[in-house]
């Protein structure tokens, strides 16, 4: 259940849905959902005639808890989880290899280059900066986002453009779409 929600904080989901997706019985997900919400790891809301649970980001050990997934799961997959649901996502990657050591940090003053080539609105483009930082430890200023529509992005890439050709040179974890090069 963890390794659903907490890539996904976003998003709340029903017992139904959980039943559908991790193909366990209602009845044992609202015993774990019961005593998860008790601890505080997660929070509900009725939502006409069902009750949806989403991970509470100030809970308790939530960012021990994240790093266990991280870890269970793998970085690339748990990063992959957190930009599915992203409107208008074509392609993502970031300009560096996982797991994450302070070598690998790719910018020049240490930060990540989270590349978003796609017609996204700009608070999925914060609230993907957000997430992505939470899941790999890291403060969101440490998550440099680089933006691209489609079009733009294959016109620097036609043109050569130096931080364009420098984002492909570099060693990266492609998450979403296609690899483009």
């Amino acid at each position: 259940m963890l390794g659903q929600t907490i890539p996904r904080p976003h998003l709340a989901y029903s017992l139904t849905e959980f039943s559908r997706i991790l193909e366990l019985p209602i009845s044992s997900l609202q015993h774990e959902c019961y005593k998860l919400e008790r601890l505080g790891i997660l929070v509900s809301a009725r939502e006409g005639a069902s009750r949806r649970y989403r991970v509470n980001p100030e809970g308790p050990s939530i960012r021990e808890l994240t790093a266990l997934v991280v870890s269970a799961l793998g970085a690339e997959e748990v990063l992959r989880s957190t930009l599915e649901e992203i409107t208008g996502l074509e392609s993502a990657f970031i300009a560096t290899t996982l797991p994450l050591t302070q070598s690998t940090l790719s910018g020049a003053d240490g930060s990540i280059p989270l590349v978003l080539i796609g017609e996204i609105p700009l608070e999925q483009i914060d609230a993907a900066q957000e997430r992505v930082a939470a899941l790999l430890g890291l403060d969101p200023s440490q998550i440099e986002v680089v933006f691209y529509l489609p079009e733009d992005w294959e016109e620097r890439v036609r043109q050569r453009a130096p931080y364009a050709v420098w984002l492909l040179q570099a060693r990266r974890t492609h998450l979403v779409g296609t690899p483009i090069d």
